[in-house]
């Protein structure tokens, strides 16, 4: 990532604390028949349990039949059963965890199919549902999730994290708070894949509809393919609220002078970061960077805009009664690129004007 987000602690957060409490104060705890009695631990949760109950409505009806049956399947587990769903329960959640440390398996909705096929179609069905816009959790006495929550948290989140670019491509705008509309929350861990962290906000971050829908999609940061339940398959990824944000180091080659014909082909780009290069591979491979970071230099409006205006810019400038070479020229423009890599994609502009001065394309040897 090019930056991490600052993590906003926030009242949607009290729906995970709810789901927490249902997973091990109520399912793993289950003994005899469910009722109202089982949620006493959680007195909000438990009044919204029998007022639902007297509710009409899909999502009513959705949430509290979910509690039930799911309680339901709990009754068949022994001991060691629990333990795993457990230990499969609490991974899934420690997002950073999993980012960080490949030791730790993360649960996946295909691996309690094995054991559990009927309990693996109600988490999915419970777990899936949880976020969108049939969520249960969108009703006024849950906080209204989606017109209110929501809305309120991405508020306070862009007032905590000021930069308005996404973190994840460094390409594109986030729309802020000046804006009328926001970005989608994306499921870093995807909801589809792993159970129990769809509304665990530490799991979602606001991203670019290009990183969200395009290129991320479902891909896994921490694992390259399925399954992930073997350790040599896992892979470190960037966590996206990580207190430290590693510096990264973009080195451009280009084979050809001609900058108005560049093909991606005519590109090779390196994106180091000494002690994260696992994380590194990670980063590019679920964002599709090197793809588009060289269709941005390929663009006439970006990498062949960069060059072509610096040429012209330095024979205007001339024209003008410059006295600057075409080397203090162009070193003012690489400058100013540099010191700003998150403004105007200057991350790989400065690298790209660097790799076509070493190629000859300013110029400035004959100067």
């Amino acid at each position: 990532m090019h930056f991490t987000y600052q993590y906003i602690n926030h009242e949607i957060e009290g729906l995970q604390e709810m789901l927490d409490f249902l997973f091990y104060e109520v399912w793993c705890k289950a003994v005899g028949e469910f009722d109202a009695d089982k949620l006493d631990g959680h007195p909000r949760l438990q009044q919204i349990y029998i007022d639902l109950g007297n509710t009409d409505g899909v999502a009513a009806t959705f949430f509290n039949s979910h509690v039930e049956n799911i309680y339901a399947e709990f009754l068949k587990f022994d001991e060691y059963q629990i333990t795993q769903l457990k230990e499969g329960y609490k991974n899934n959640n420690n997002i950073e965890g999993l980012c960080k440390d490949k030791t730790i398996q993360p649960l996946l909705y295909k691996q309690i199919e094995v054991d559990h096929p009927d309990l693996a179609k109600l988490f999915n069905s419970f777990y899936g549902n949880l976020y969108g816009s049939t969520s249960p959790f969108n009703l006024v006495i849950f906080g209204d999730l989606k017109n209110k929550l929501i809305p309120d948290h991405y508020f306070k989140f862009m007032e905590a994290n000021k930069r308005e670019v996404c973190p994840f491509c460094g390409l594109l705008h986030l729309k802020a708070n000046n804006h009328g509309c926001r970005e989608a929350y994306d499921h870093y861990l995807p909801k589809a894949i792993f159970p129990f962290c769809t509304i665990n906000f530490k799991n979602l971050a606001p991203m670019c509809n290009e990183c969200n829908s395009s290129y991320k999609t479902t891909k896994i940061p921490i694992e390259k393919s399925i399954p992930v339940e073997d350790e040599d398959t896992r892979k470190l990824a960037f966590y996206p609220y990580a207190e430290d944000s590693p510096t990264i180091e973009f080195k451009i080659q280009i084979n050809t002078t001609d900058i108005n014909s560049l093909t991606p082909d005519d590109i090779l780009i390196e994106v180091t970061s000494a002690g994260y290069e696992e994380q590194i591979e990670s980063w590019v491979r679920v964002f599709g960077l090197e793809e588009r970071y060289k269709a941005s230099l390929c663009s006439p409006d970006d990498g062949k805009a960069w060059v072509n205006s610096i040429i012209e810019g330095y024979d205007n400038a001339i024209a003008l009664g410059s006295t600057l070479t075409r080397a203090q020229y162009f070193e003012a423009q690489y400058i100013d690129a540099k010191f700003q890599p998150e403004t105007e994609k200057g991350f790989i502009k400065a690298p790209f004007l660097e790799a076509c001065k070493n190629k000859g394309v300013f110029n400035i040897n004959t100067i």
